[in-house]
């Protein structure tokens, strides 16, 4: 169990910014839809996008978050693990390129560590 923390602390910590692995538990014990409706809702305020950008984003977020899951939960070993999720998030971000303006692309990703902190307190509720 150590071990599963510790790769996803060092996973979250390529993408978002943590401040330990107990903060992580939470993403274990959560879904890849409750993980994607959050992270929406925090990219819906955040970026100011338009219902039509929500549609989209909502089934980017739905998409990666699935094929995370398997990665996330899966047996590998923490170099493997980490390794794989990030080139699922590059993936997910050359989407997310393509469909936010370069303006939203840079708050998004300036604002990972509001994120971190928003899809916690969705999922700790």
């Amino acid at each position: 169990m150590r071990t599963s923390k510790l790769t996803i602390a060092l996973f979250f910590s390529l993408c978002i910014p943590i401040a330990n692995a107990e903060d992580m538990a939470y993403l274990l014990n959560s879904t890849p839809t409750e993980r994607a409706a959050s992270q929406t809702r925090f990219m819906q305020k955040k970026l100011k996008i338009s219902q039509d950008e929500v549609a989209k984003i909502r089934e980017i977020n739905q998409e990666y978050a699935e094929k995370i899951e398997p990665v996330l939960k899966g047996s590998s070993i923490g170099f493997f693990k980490i390794r794989d999720i990030k080139a699922i998030l590059e993936q997910k971000d050359a989407t997310l390129r393509s469909v936010l303006t370069p303006e939203q692309f840079d708050v998004y990703t300036n604002a990972k560590d509001e994120l971190k902190q928003a899809l916690q307190q969705d999922l700790k509720h």
